[in-house]
């Protein structure tokens, strides 16, 4: 009688275990300015249909420093990747984001600090049958590399480019 309890014990965590969605990295973000890195994270709904969470972790020498979930939501308004001091360094925004579908990112940089300059890019989170893929300029990517614009006057002063790859 006991055994029977303990087999179904096991197997209804197995079952519930086992259907819960694991969290798989999208891309790694890097930079030239420190040693930080940042991964932005997905877990699929029990479906395996759309994105119930999005997250972006920070990570300082190996250890997870910090998390952000970035709801669907608030891609409208925009969200805050990154901030230094009073500014707003790297913003990511979206007109048209589906969890199931996907759709068009973009992502807001401030060039200069001085000038108050920002450059932009556009890439799309689109749904294979893997799960979800970043795509810009028709080219896969799980890679952000961010490049810093300096000055010699001023030090850093802003981002130069952001490098998309594998």
């Amino acid at each position: 009688m006991q055994l029977r309890n303990v087999f179904t014990a096991v197997l209804v965590s197995f079952i519930i275990f086992g259907a819960e969605a694991s969290e798989k990295v999208l891309c790694i973000v890097t930079s030239d300015i420190d040693s930080d890195i940042g991964k932005i994270v997905y877990e699929m709904d029990s479906e395996n249909r759309g994105i119930e969470h999005l997250y972006q972790d920070t990570f300082h020498n190996g250890v997870k420093t910090a998390r952000i979930e970035l709801k669907a939501d608030g891609l409208k308004d925009g969200i805050v990747l990154n901030r230094k001091d009073k500014y707003e360094t790297v913003r990511m925004h979206s007109d048209n984001f589906d969890p199931e579908r996907g759709g068009v990112l973009y992502l807001d940089t401030l060039y200069s600090g001085i000038s108050g300059e920002r450059k932009g890019y556009e890439m799309e989170l689109a749904m294979d049958k893997n799960g979800p893929i970043l795509i810009q300029n028709k080219i896969i990517f799980n890679k952000m590399n961010i490049v810093a614009k300096r000055s010699k006057v001023f030090g850093i002063i802003g981002i130069e480019k952001v490098n998309f790859g594998n």
